[in-house]
């Protein structure tokens, strides 16, 4: 059995997945999941810092306005939530990027970045909103 800080972190999934189309203009929150702890006080400013959220192609295309958010509860401290400030655009690409140096409890580090892009879907289709 691996010990702490043998096994490198690794990243598991997002709500919305990686690929997707259609998702709501409304969407509340967008949850990034990982195998280990990355909310524990000890890595948690260090790791609100690896993620970034745009809309386009290009990080210096459109810079939208977002919070980076955690919570408490213990069955949900592999996760790292994404809450963009107001409505997305009508029929645009977003791109997350989560940074090689984001770290476990244990000191585990990602190691590469991770990508996701998603479209929303087109101007009054409104889905209703993932919540976390």
């Amino acid at each position: 059995m691996a010990q702490p800080g043998e096994k490198p972190l690794s990243f598991v999934s997002s709500i919305p997945a990686n690929g997707a189309t259609n998702v709501s203009r409304s969407i509340r929150t967008i949850t990034l999941v990982f195998d280990k702890n990355v909310v524990d006080d000890s890595v948690w400013e260090d790791n609100k810092r690896q993620i970034e959220f745009w809309a386009g192609s290009k990080r210096l295309q459109k810079r939208i306005d977002y919070n980076v958010v955690r919570s408490m509860a213990v069955e949900k401290r592999r996760n790292i939530y994404i809450k963009p400030i107001g409505l997305l655009t009508a029929n645009t690409k977003y791109t997350i990027r989560i940074g090689p140096k984001l770290t476990s409890k244990a000191g585990e580090s990602l190691g590469k970045g991770v990508i996701i892009v998603f479209t929303t879907g087109r101007r009054g289709v409104v889905p209703t909103p993932i919540e976390e």
